[in-house]
This record gives structure tokens, sequence and C-alpha cells, in this order.
């Protein structure tokens, strides 16, 4: 196992006082050698902390406490100590013909300077901020998102990195735009959209495009020193914790915390509640158009210095293999592998000079494995509606329960949405139930008293257009179980209101614990009957991270997660 030690490098985080240049002038975006500003910021206007910088590194590499991808921001949970943009081409210098890949994240020793894992160099004075909200004073009309953060980087002039011979830029310049926003299912996940340039005398055959990274899951909160370390983290090293998967039809690859075999018995996964991931959203807006594009999952043990990747031609085969890696091996496995990845996809057609290709990722989060695919997919359809919000593109379901002759179902929409609720009866044809309108809060509820007991049922939402969203599935039970249904809302920043069934009457508690397993707030609820209930738990300034609501009655016992944010 190779040690992750802090190296005496500083991280340099210098930020520019002066006004950034016109973000549509090219000339003015490439800024002589002696002023290059290397310049940070990290998103806070969701629940995704991302650090973003302006040479093209995501994460802070863990040099500092600051979220590097914080899920869900204020939890203290990080989950990624670094990432970044590759570009790979058979391009063209004076020097004659080669295969470049220029990189702005590699394998490297945790708490050690981004800026000395990057290929690329500020093309702009600062990162600018922008936002569609009108109270923010970054508001632009120009704005995507709530909160948009624009950068530019060059791989001019080169910078090679032992033990590579020799790197020979591509000559790009990147238009690296970040955006987020703080509502629904959006709320979970930071898009990353590159725009790339040739600005080079040759064109660029063959090119693609790859954001590396690098996950690795823990409590911060829990380490009494940084970076992360079995000697400084009271739960032991971070890394070789990793359990991942790779969800094709989603162009997802997803991480979660799992801290030995075998997966996932031996996982303690609410140790780190969170999945996080990476998905490839899509090559909108690409010039000139480009077909025959395939989508390469690539992923190694990690090991700093690799002689079989510091070669640009090692590095253009893996991220142009359009193979798909096998994870099942033991160098992907918790405790005997420690894997990092590439997502790519290519090839584009020539980019002559001047030529211009758009990729667009997204960093995703969710509790659970359907709530990370959920939001990924919210992820896609709000990238296919060019991100306009004010197309109802997202539908998060709250929650679905069923009692004897009642099924119920909550989702949460843009308010004001009118939907068409459909129904299946043990996955016979769906048929309409009739309409829901959103209220202002944006939820949509709909209760079934037609359902029979015994039944299992599907209900889900259709667009005038009949497009579907929100799908779910229920049993309705023939008699009242003793269930803890769920809380609302979660994550939470104040009281919770806790939803849980009962098969008899009797005294009920209801107790929450930290993730030690200590009790740090119960209340006794008397007897109760048998049925449905709603009580409601208060927060009383617990600090935020993760938590377990637990249910007793009578030798009865039933927790679920919850998480409590800022």
């Amino acid at each position: 196992m190779k040690p992750r030690l802090t190296l005496s490098v500083p991280l340099l985080l210098l930020s520019a006082a002066a006004t950034a240049a016109p973000i549509g002038s090219r000339n003015a975006l490439v800024v002589p050698a002696d002023s290059i500003r290397y310049s940070v910021r990290v998103t806070n206007n969701n629940l995704c902390g991302l650090t973003v910088t302006n040479w093209g590194f995501l994460g802070n590499n863990f040099a500092l406490r600051t979220p590097s991808f914080e899920y869900p921001l204020g939890s203290g949970f990080d989950h990624m100590p670094r990432a970044g943009l590759w570009i790979g081409a058979h391009a063209t210098d004076a020097e004659g013909s080669f295969i470049g890949v220029t990189t702005a994240a590699q394998d490297g020793i945790a708490g050690s300077s981004p800026q000395a894992s990057t290929e690329f160099t500020p093309a702009c004075l600062d990162i600018r901020k922008r936002s569609t909200l009108v109270t923010s004073p970054a508001y632009d009309p120009e704005a995507v998102s709530e909160e948009d953060l624009i950068g530019f980087y060059s791989d001019e002039p080169a910078r090679t990195f032992s033990p590579e011979d020799q790197h020979r830029p591509l000559n790009v310049l990147v238009r690296q735009e970040c955006y987020d926003w703080s509502v629904l299912d959006a709320a979970h996940f930071i898009i990353l959209r590159y725009v790339i340039t040739n600005l080079g005398a040759w064109p660029l055959e063959g090119v693609h495009v790859g954001l590396y990274t690098e996950f690795a899951s823990g409590n911060k909160n829990l380490c009494s020193m940084w970076p992360p370390s079995a000697a400084f983290c009271t739960d032991g090293s971070w890394y070789r914790k990793k359990w991942v998967q790779y969800d094709d039809s989603l162009r997802l690859f997803r991480e979660h915390y799992c801290r030995m075999l075998p997966v996932p018995s031996a996982c303690n996964l609410s140790a780190v509640p969170a999945w996080v991931g990476l998905k490839l959203l899509g090559t909108r807006d690409a010039t000139p158009a480009d077909t025959g594009q395939h989508v390469t999952m690539g992923a190694w043990l990690y090991s700093p210095g690799d002689t079989t990747r510091n070669e640009d031609s090692e590095r253009y085969a893996i991220m142009s293999s359009g193979h798909i890696q096998d994870l099942s091996g033991p160098d992907f496995q918790p405790y005997t592998g420690d894997p990092c990845e590439l997502l790519a996809v290519g090839p584009f057609a020539t980019m002559g000079t001047g030529d211009s290709i758009a990729v667009t990722f997204a960093l995703v989060g969710g509790t659970e494995v359907a709530d990370i695919q959920q939001h990924a997919r919210a992820a896609q359809r709000l990238y296919d509606a060019g991100f306009d919000m004010t197309v109802p593109v997202e539908v998060s379901l709250v929650f679905v329960e069923a009692e004897p002759g009642l099924a119920r179902i909550r989702w949460l929409t843009s308010a004001g949405t009118r939907w068409n609720v459909a129904r299946s009866e043990s996955g016979a044809p769906w048929t309409p139930m009739g309409g829901i309108e959103a209220d202002g809060g944006g939820h949509a509820i709909f209760e079934d008293r037609t359902v029979i007991a015994g039944v299992r049922y599907g209900y889900r939402l259709e667009s005038q257009r009949g497009e579907a969203f929100g799908e779910a599935w229920v049993d309705v039970p023939r008699a009242f179980a003793f269930a803890l249904l769920g809380a609302v809302p979660n994550p939470a920043r104040d009281g919770l209101r806790i939803s849980f069934t009962l098969a008899e009457a009797g005294a009920v508690r209801i107790e929450l614990l930290d993730i030690s397993g200590r009790r740090v707030r119960a209340r006794d609820l008397g007897n109760l009957g048998a049925g449905s209930h709603v009580e409601r738990l208060e927060r009383g300034g617990l600090a935020p991270g993760t938590y377990f609501v637990r249910l007793r009655q009578s030798g009865r016992i039933a927790a679920r997660p919850i998480v409590l944010i800022e």
C-alpha cells in the first residue's frame, strides 16, 4: 500500500484584484505570463460543495478542510480529493505530428499543491461568478444557473512532469462553466460544461475529452489533522475503502464508502451514507457535427508515477479505447484496491484553427442507489432541456405509502405544474386516474382510495406531452404493519415530520441517534392506536451531519437515516 503523505509544497491560492476581461473576447482572455492568477472558488448554493479552479483542477487535493466535493454541504462528508479535464488528440506542431494529451489532474499525493498536478495554465485573471437570481449581487441576465462560475485556461506554455519524458501542448483554450441550482433534484448535482477551442495553426484529429476523478469518501469531522490519514482520523484512512459501480445506461460512475469486503455486509455504509458519482451528459453544441462517438470508462489502481500511464500516447490509448472497465477485479474492490477513473467521449471530427467542441459532465450525489440514479436522470433532463428551469424536467418522489384501503404518493416538482396521474396494477398497462396540480411549494399529492388489499400498484406522473416521471410502486397491505415510513424533509434544516404505522395499539417512542449510536433526542408519544401516524421531532440545535431516526414499540424497532444541514 502506497502511503499518502503531505508534501511541503504550499497550496497557492491567489485571487485577482483586477476585474476579469470580457467573457466574449478571446484575445482579452489570454493574459501575459507575468499576469497569471491562480484563482479558486467554492460552490455553496446547493448541497454540493465543490472547489473550482481556473487551471482545470477540481477539488483541493485535501490540502485544506474546505469542501473538495462535500456532499451534503455542511455535513463534513468529503468525497473527492482531485478531478480534472483530460484532452487528447492527434496533433501537429513545428516539430511534426504527435499524439498529445493535456491533463488537469493525475494520480497524486493527497495534501500536495493542486497547481503542481496540472498541465494547464490560467488564461483569465479570475473566475467570474454570475447568477439568474435577481436578488444576488452577481445577477446577470446572461446567467444559466443560480451560481455560474466561469474560468479559462490553456495548455500553453507546455509543462512537463516527471516521469513523463516530454509534454507537447495541443494549443487549446478551455472555457470551463460550472452551473448549480438549489431546487428539487438539481440541489444534488453540479454541471461542468467545457468548451474547447483549437488556437493552433494546425488541425486536431481524433479528439477525445474526458474527466479524471479520484473519489475517496470520509468524515473530516473525525480527523484531528489534515489531510486524512490513519494517524489523524478516528475512523482510519479514507483510501482503499471504495465500493465502485458503473451504470452503463446512465453513463454514471459512482462510489460509496465501504470499509472492507464482503460488500455490502462489511461496508459499514452508515459511516459515510451517500453515494457520489460522475455522469457524462453529452456533447451538444459541438461543431462541426460529430458522429460515431463512443464512451470510455477507464479505471486503474491508484499509482502516482506509474510508467504505464506517464506518456501522452499511453493516456490517449486509455481515453480513446471505447472500453468499459470491468470493476469486479481486486484492483477495484474495498481493501484490495484503490481505483481512480476516467470517463471520456470521442472521437470528434477534425478541429481546424478556431473550431470548438463542447462536452458536459455532472458531479452527482444521493443517499441511496435509487437516489443518485434519480438525480443523474434529472441532470440529464435538465441538460436535454437546454438548462431551461421553466420546463418541468424534474420530478422528485418524496414518498409513497399504503395502508388498507389507501395509497398515498407525494411528488416534488415545479410549483403550479399540472400533471396527469397514471396507475398500473401488478404490471398491467398504465391507466389514467385524473389530474393533479403542484401547490405553491411544488408538492403534488395523490391519494388513491380504490386500492385492494394485497395488490401491488404503480403510480407515475405524465406530462401533457405524454412523458412519464416519478414512477413508484407500493404493495397495499391487508393490515397495518409496524413500519417507519420516513422523515420529511430529508435533508432537513429544522424539525422533522416522522411518518409511521403501527400494527397494534401501545406506547411509542421516537429517538434520534448520531452515527456512533449515541441517543441525542427522544420523545415519548404515549399510547397510540393501530394505523398511520405523523409526529414532529425538533432539531434543537444539533450539529449538521448524518443521524438515525429510531421508532420503538413493545420490543419492535425500526430505523432510517436522515441528514441535518446548515
